[in-house]
């Protein structure tokens, strides 16, 4: 707490001035001077610092090299710090430095004795600090010191790119073709002739009503794959709506999107946050360390490879800044082999991944309280039907205005209506966020009768939002115009408001995971255009690209598809699908929240104004996910009265097995329920078998028992 309580310690020595001269300070004529260690810390820690412009020279001695003396430096490290103490200490007086080892961050000006020029020390007893002092340096200088967290290609050539995948569609079916039952249900079976009707309609909607087919037909060969599934559809004369739909998939697998689905089977996977739990590393140089047994061991591989791949700057649970093993995959990993030494010692370590199985969010759209003193809002959804909540979280961008520091809980948010986010942006920072992408929508009569159903699916589900009602009364009377005037299929735009930078100086954190997805993710993209912004958690779910979701059905399987219509082009045309948007720090989901308040109160995450002492002083109680979630204890519940009915039924036959069945099943149901474990699994097996060898021992004192009377 020593160096937390010098953060509202500052000196008037310490106070960074900008120089009378003060045009001649830019980021054109200043570099950065640190060693290896502090640089690499501080990109990987600060989200400002690595995305400074001045160039960064690491240093390879404690000599300032000549090449740089006749231009303005930043030097930053510690009195203690390797090549950059030795500099520093040459500049500060023994008070100075004493004044430092006590726990307090430093900046200071000097004029350099080579040039006419201006040398800013930026020092702290630790990284935290000596990273805190720089942040505070470079937000202090006039002018623009740091690059936007967003890059882009020139208009022509994206506008170029976009033409090529915009399939323009033919002749369009009639209005009354397009149509859905909402009440529709799935026979149990259908013919190959009415799976093949199904085929030609299913591959009429992509060429017709799917924003991805150009996109994907660079991918893989609609027409093939419709010639396949025909064929593959002779093989039996009967099919059923599951292995129809299956059939369907597994032709189709060169498309990747996250929202399209047909018949239930999704058409996007993600790539999963996979980690090791057990060791935490630290960087010095370029090499990674971790301790074990009081032993300090330096990593020589991970998988033979050089350890950078594998590692995530993270957190621990007591804010520390660490380094994190990890890989991305959309399927479980092998264990990683670490090998690692001390002095003559090799050490062999196979490290275990594990996917964080966080599947607990409050049960309530929206939530506020405070952890550890930390203001915390949540927000579930911005689907149109959680209006009532989705507006208590606008109204919670007004109250936190201006405030130091609000941590924004996105976990679990699966998307809706983009409007939300941009909303309470523009109510957070009086300023609306443009547009940062390019949109293009397909409209044809197809896409949009394909949003009058959707919004009549919604309709149903929710009767009670007007919204709903609006759109498809305005989606329908487009399909009408259509029809009336015989309008050919065409693409909107694309439409871009360009990036800016939308000043903020309070202090967000939001967090994340891999059920973030779609309007939530655009949320994200917003945010990007918004200051002093971190992310921490886990990578989204990368549903982005392709968005404006629309249903159709199959006339005789009943199958629902689920086709978007618009994409979403980022403005750099690097494609995010199913990958998601990257955290600044890779923590387990299920800890994100709590570590990110650890760091926040020890000064890991720094925030732009200081946090008043009195939040400081609050008890840090972390937040507890139950395990078990209350809609899950219905289902444990009846398992537990099954359970317990069938030991009553049973208890004067074979007592034991019955018992032992019993207990094995309720135990099941409440692992498997609520731990997503394969332990569950095998007590739910041990339950059958109990029960097979109580029944068989039943029916056998049964007929001894009739044979003797």
């Amino acid at each position: 707490m020593k160096g937390i309580v010098s953060l509202s310690i500052v000196l008037v020595i310490s106070l960074l001035y900008i120089p009378a001269n003060e045009g001649e300070l830019t980021p054109e004529n200043t570099v950065i001077l640190s060693n290896e260690t502090d640089e690499s810390f501080c990109k990987d820690f600060s989200v400002l610092l690595q995305r400074v412009r001045p160039e960064w020279v690491v240093l390879d001695s404690a000599v300032i090299p000549e090449s740089v003396r006749d231009r303005n430096l930043i030097i930053v490290g510690g009195p203690d710090s390797e090549y950059t103490g030795v500099i520093i200490k040459e500049f500060l007086t023994q008070e100075e430095i004493e004044y430092i080892q006590d726990g307090h961050y430093f900046i200071l000006e000097k004029e350099s004795p080579w040039a006419d020029n201006t040398i800013i020390i930026c020092t702290g007893p630790d990284r935290i600090l000596t990273k805190k002092a720089a942040e505070e340096a470079i937000t202090s200088l006039e002018g623009e010191w740091t690059f936007p967290p967003f890059t882009s290609v020139p208009d022509e050539e994206a506008h170029e790119y976009i033409t090529q995948i915009q399939h323009i569609p033919d002749e369009e079916l009639p209005k009354d073709t397009l149509g859905i039952d909402v009440d529709a249900k799935s026979p149990s079976r259908i013919s190959t002739e009415e799976a093949t009707e199904d085929v030609e309609y299913l591959f009429y909607l992509f060429s017709h009503g799917y924003c991805g087919y150009g996109y994907f037909e660079t991918r893989g060969n609609f027409d093939e794959a419709k010639k396949s599934i025909l064929q593959e559809l002779e093989s039996k004369s009967m099919w059923s709506p599951d292995d129809f739909s299956q059939l369907i998939r597994n032709n189709l697998t060169f498309i990747h999107d996250c929202h399209l689905s047909v018949g239930g089977h999704k058409y996007g996977s993600h790539e999963d946050f996979w980690y090791d739990k057990t060791l935490e590393f630290s960087k010095v140089r370029s090499e990674y360390y971790f301790v074990s047994d009081n032993t300090t061991y330096q990593v020589v591989s991970v998988n033979g490879e050089h350890p950078d791949e594998f590692m995530f700057p993270s957190l621990n649970v007591e804010g520390n800044p660490i380094y994190r093993v990890g890989i991305l995959s959309q399927t479980a990993p092998e264990p990683l082999v670490l090998i690692a030494h001390h002095d003559h010692e090799q050490l062999h370590i196979e490290l275990q991944l594990y996917r964080s199985d966080f599947a607990y969010f409050s049960e309530e759209i929206f939530s506020e309280e405070t952890i550890g003193g930390i203001p915390v809002v949540r927000i579930r959804s911005f689907s149109d039907h959680h209006s009532e909540y989705i507006n208590q979280f606008l109204a919670a961008a007004q109250k936190y205005r201006g405030k130091p520091i609000l941590i924004i809980d996105i976990r679990g948010n699966g998307g809706g209506n983009e409007e939300w986010p941009k909303k309470w942006i523009a109510r957070f920072t009086g300023q609306q966020p443009p547009n940062n992408r390019y949109f293009t929508e397909l409209i044809s009569k197809t896409t949009m009768m394909g949003r009058a159903n959707y919004f009549e699916y919604l309709l149903d589900m929710y009767p009670e939002t007007s919204f709903y009602q609006i759109e498809k009364d305005q989606f329908t009377a487009q399909v009408d115009f259509f029809e009336k005037y015989s309008t050919t299929p065409h693409w909107s735009g694309p439409f871009s408001q360009g990036a800016q930078v939308i000043p903020n100086d309070t202090t967000l954190i939001v967090v994340t995971n891999g059920r973030v997805a779609s309007a939530a993710e655009g949320f994200i993209i917003y945010l990007q255009q918004v200051e002093n912004v971190v992310f921490v958690g886990e990578n989204t779910r990368g549903a982005l690209v392709f968005g404006q979701m629309t249903l159709h059905q199959l006339p005789h399987s009943k199958l629902s598809l689920y086709l978007p219509i618009s994409l979403n082009i980022p403005l750099n045309l690097e494609f995010r699908e199913e990958r998601g948007f990257f955290p600044d720090l890779w923590i387990p989901a299920e800890d994100a929240l709590n570590y990110a308040v650890a760091a926040v109160r020890k000064g890991t995450i720094t925030t732009v104004k200081p946090l008043p002492e009195a939040v400081l002083q609050e008890e840090f109680i972390p937040e507890k996910q139950p395990m078990i979630e209350k809609s899950d204890l219905i289902p444990i519940f009846l398992g537990i009265l099954f359970g317990i009915s069938f030991i009553f039924v049973n208890k004067k036959r074979n007592k034991l097995f019955f018992y032992v069945a019993g207990i094995c099943l309720v135990a099941a149901g409440i692992i498997i329920l609520a731990l997503v474990s394969p332990l569950g699994y095998g007590y739910c097996m041990i339950g059958i078998i109990c029960i097979i060898i109580g029944v068989y021992k039943w029916r056998k004192e049964k007929a001894v028992s009739e044979k003797g009377a």
